[in-house]
Parts: C-alpha cells; sequence; structure tokens
C-alpha cells in the first residue's frame, strides 16, 4: 500500500501529477483539491495516494488529505461506481458538499455532477448516508475524550426529533451551530436553541 507520496513536483496537468521521490517518478491521476494545492514544478509536494491495481493497470490516484481519500475510498465501495468515476465524484463538489449532500439525500446536487445519473445518485444516498452519519455525527461509543460534545449533540438531535424535526434537518441544523458558533455547541440547551433558531 502506498499511503502518500512526498517529493519533486516534476509535471502538473489537470489532472494529473508526476513526482519523482528517491529518484522514482510517480504519475498519479488526482482530484480537483490535490492539483489546486500542488506548487509549481520544481517544488516539493506531498500527496496522499491510493493504488488500484487491476488485470491491465496499476493506477495511483492522488489527495489533498487523508479525508478525501477516505471519502473516495467509501464512493467507490459503491456497486457500479470504478475509481475514476469515483475521482470525479470526490473533485466536482469538494468534500465537505459531497457529504452534506449524501447525508439530506440531495439528489439535485449529486445529479450535477458529470457521469452521475438519478440512479447512481440514489445508490450512493442509500449506500453511503448511514454509513457517514455512524462514522461522522454520533459516534456509537461515546468517550470521554471528547469532552461530552459528542453526548450533546446526540441529545440535541433527540431533542429536535421529539418536536417533530426529520433527522437530516436536525443533523444539518446542529452541524450549523457547530460550524457557526462552537461555544453555543458546548452545552445542550444553548446548541438547541441555536439549532432552532437555524430553521
Amino acid at each position: 500500500m502506498i499511503s502518500h507520496i512526498n517529493g519533486e513536483l516534476v509535471h502538473k496537468e489537470p489532472f494529473r501529477l508526476t513526482i519523482e521521490s528517491a529518484g522514482v517518478g510517480y504519475e498519479i491521476l488526482c482530484t480537483q483539491a490535490a492539483y489546486n494545492d500542488a506548487p509549481l514544478a520544481g517544488k516539493p509536494y506531498k500527496v496522499f495516494t491510493r493504488l488500484i491495481i487491476r488485470e491491465d493497470s496499476h493506477t495511483l490516484y492522488g489527495f489533498s488529505s487523508t479525508d478525501e481519500r477516505q471519502l473516495f475510498d467509501q464512493v467507490i465501495s459503491v456497486s457500479g461506481i470504478g475509481p475514476k468515476t469515483g475521482l470525479t465524484i470526490v473533485s466536482a463538489i469538494g468534500v465537505h458538499d459531497l457529504k452534506e449532500a449524501l447525508r439530506t439525500g440531495d439528489l439535485i446536487a449529486l445529479k450535477g455532477i458529470p457521469g452521475v445519473g438519478k440512479k447512481t445518485a440514489e445508490r450512493l444516498i442509500v449506500e453511503l448516508r448511514d454509513k457517514l452519519l455512524k462514522d461522522e455525527f454520533i459516534p456509537d461509543n461515546i468517550s470521554s475524550s471528547d469532552g461530552g460534545t459528542a453526548q450533546v449533540r446526540h441529545e440535541a438531535l433527540s431533542a429536535l426529533m421529539a418536536l417533530g424535526y426529520s433527522r437530516a434537518d436536525g443533523e444539518k441544523a446542529i452541524r450549523s451551530v457547530m460550524k457557526n458558533d462552537a461555544e453555543s455547541a458546548k452545552k445542550l440547551d444553548s446548541l438547541l436553541k441555536a439549532a432552532l433558531r437555524s430553521f
């Protein structure tokens, strides 16, 4: 497994990089973000990678962050989506907006991605939404190391759903508060009030 490559950027073109490291030149198909972050040729650059092996090829895919690479891994786990399509999907609207579209079931945003039709968009939502919610919003095992914030989020979401809001709307409101008012997100009453104001 090649986790990342750190070396001199030899060549850069949309969306392909060549990086020389320890005398070896690696050609990497990369996301929009990894391409945008890349410096001028001759400068050092580190790119996170995933090696995909097929019968007729060994292809390196490059990412700007481990979060972007993880999302790529999740996208290509969906039936019918190969690595090149997966790279396009991750590149098209960015990690944050793609996760948001998947978590909220936003078919319009997903269908706006080149190569993604209605059926593919629906498959992405069905196969990834619950996984993203489980992995990133409310952990199954809430530990003391998170300072109690996961427990606060969990209780706030439960309260919003009891008031009649959907899970997706509740999560969106809570994430908005966490992004724009981190202090309010630390206490249940202030998080709830801020979330309700966002509706």
